[in-house]
């Protein structure tokens, strides 16, 4: 049955009566910050808002499970993603953390329940929100950057003292519900059509010149081979990884039928270029000419097609989870790759990526890249997760010659 018995109506209007007859001091508090003008104690729908949510109750079978910091951290990411294959998904931080209002497949039906009734406003909620919408959006960068985050961060202590988030975490053993993760769902309510236009017509035109710099960069290696933008042999995956791999391989391997046996199990050649020959490994002007074309185009399309779609997300956590989503795709084609040859790929370095981020950024065409990384690295709150970690590769790619 679960947690539902321990929530009697008379359980909850004691409660509601020991945690709430104060509750408007700290939305008071916050609403004098921000400078609105609500009458915040005639919210006569406050007592209904706030029972609505503590009818919510984590059922005691759905243990929502996420991943500490330090498992997704990025230098194992190999790992969570082999380990999700037989348990969990890896990226369920990712989701918690961006909390997204799309129905998204990873959350649970409890915590779908709890940020449908957070993000559902009405009573003074919904009159601090309009006084929001109302007000006129500064026309510099910085300006705005601090009037949406003032906002923000001000709505989620709104939040957190109206329906004292605290104790609703505590009963429920909410993890995933915390400043990070509300200032997501905030950030998500704020970034409607004209919110998410004007900011990013502003940062576009302010940025002009650092977006025209990264793009001139990038047209520079628009016809080169996975090979010239540094990118290690273990992961161009082409011909030189096939080498790579095997030589890993024979050299555990005594006999040489053990070793013809590999080679032969090696159909890709015909995949590549017909006049390869189907024995022998490429040479290393061969090797030169096929780079990049084992799978007739880019190994890593879907990573391309992934970070193209940035600019079509409207919020920065739907920015960067489609950023994320590029990335898995990065090592999801590496893991395939070597899961041919029944070999696991080592765990790949910082500077490793680097250079493959690079490729896949200059071929996305990915118009005014600086302006969406700053969007993400403004409005995300906190970098200490993954997304820090790729947001830093991204603005490293940038800075390459």
């Amino acid at each position: 049955m679960g947690n539902h018995n321990c929530f009697s109506t008379e359980n909850l209007q004691d409660t509601y009566k020991l945690s709430m007859m104060q509750w408007y001091v700290g939305v008071e508090k916050e609403v004098q910050k921000l400078g609105f003008y609500v009458n915040v104690r005639s919210d006569h729908l406050h007592k209904q808002n706030f029972i609505q949510l503590y009818q919510i109750v984590k059922p005691q079978y759905e243990e929502i499970v996420t991943l500490s910091t330090t498992e997704s951290l990025f230098a194992t990411e190999f790992e969570n993603i082999k380990r999700s294959k037989k348990t969990m998904d890896p990226f369920k931080e990712f989701h918690v953390t961006t909390l997204i209002q799309d129905n998204d497949s990873s959350l649970q039906q409890f915590e779908k329940q709890v940020l449908q009734q957070l993000s559902t406003l009405n009573g003074c909620l919904l009159e601090i929100f309009q006084y929001f919408r109302q007000t006129q959006l500064p026309n510099c960068s910085n300006q705005l950057d601090t009037f949406i985050l003032k906002f923000r961060d001000s709505f989620v202590q709104i939040l957190i003292h109206y329906y004292d988030l605290n104790l609703f975490a505590s009963i429920n053993k909410c993890n995933f519900l915390n400043t990070s993760s509300l200032q997501c769902l905030v950030s998500n309510m704020i970034f409607n059509d004209q919110v998410a236009s004007h900011i990013y017509q502003i940062k576009k035109q302010e940025q002009k010149e650092e977006n025209q710099k990264i793009h001139n960069k990038l047209s520079l290696f628009k016809d080169k081979t996975l090979a010239d933008f540094g990118i290690s042999i273990k992961y161009c995956l082409d011909c030189t990884t096939r080498e790579y791999i095997q030589s890993k391989l024979l050299s555990k391997v005594n006999t040489c039928t053990q070793s013809s046996q590999i080679i032969i199990k090696d159909t890709f050649e015909t995949l590549i270029i017909e006049d390869v020959d189907s024995i022998q490994l490429p040479s290393r002007p061969q090797v030169k000419l096929l780079q990049g074309t084992f799978f007739q185009q880019s190994p890593f399309q879907y990573a391309i097609e992934a970070l193209k779609l940035i600019q079509f997300r409207q919020t920065p956590h739907h920015k960067v989870k489609q950023l994320i989503t590029c990335f898995r795709f990065i090592y999801f084609a590496i893991i395939d790759y070597y899961n041919y040859y029944t070999k696991q790929p080592s765990i790949i370095s910082t500077d490793e990526m680097i250079p493959i981020f690079h490729y896949v950024l200059c071929k996305s065409s990915l118009q005014n890249p600086y302006t969406h990384f700053e969007i993400m690295q403004k409005y995300l709150g906190n970098l200490d997760g993954v997304e820090g970690f790729y947001l830093a590769i991204m603005e490293s790619s940038f800075n390459i010659a």
